[in-house]
C-alpha cells in the first residue's frame, strides 16, 4: 500500500506523515491520495472528514486505510468479471447465429 499526502492543514499533514510512514509514496507513485479537501486527481481518493471523522486514533485511521485500499483492489476484478461476462454473451451470440446459418446451409442443399 502506497500513500500519497496532499493536505492544506499542515499539522493534520505531518501527523498523517508521522502515523504512516510507512507507507508513504509521490503522487505519481501511490496507489491512493488521502486529502483534507477535494482535489482532482486520478487516483482513489481518501477524504478526511468523509471516510474518517476528526479526531482519530493511529489504529483507527491504518484500520480505515486499510479496509479503503482493499476496496479499491477488488473494483478492478468486479469490472473484469462484468467485461468477461458481457464478452461471453457476445461469444454465444455469435455461436448460435453461426449454428442456424450452417443449419440453414445444410437444409437449402438438401
Amino acid at each position: 500500500m502506497k500513500i500519497s499526502f496532499e493536505c492544506e492543514c499542515i499539522l493534520l499533514q505531518k501527523t498523517l506523515l508521522m502515523f504512516c510512514k510507512d507507507f508513504i509514496a509521490e503522487h505519481k507513485d501511490c496507489d491512493f491520495v488521502v486529502s483534507d479537501r477535494k482535489i482532482t486527481t486520478q487516483k482513489p481518493l481518501f477524504l478526511i472528514g468523509s471516510h474518517i471523522n476528526l479526531p482519530f486514533t493511529k489504529q483507527n485511521l491504518l484500520n480505515l486505510l486499510e479496509e479503503f485500499y482493499s476496496a479499491i483492489q477488488i473494483k478492478p476484478s468486479v469490472q473484469e468479471n462484468l467485461e468477461k461476462d458481457s464478452l461471453e454473451k457476445e461469444v454465444l451470440a455469435l455461436i448460435e447465429e453461426f449454428k442456424k446459418d450452417v443449419i440453414s446451409l445444410i437444409r437449402s442443399r438438401s
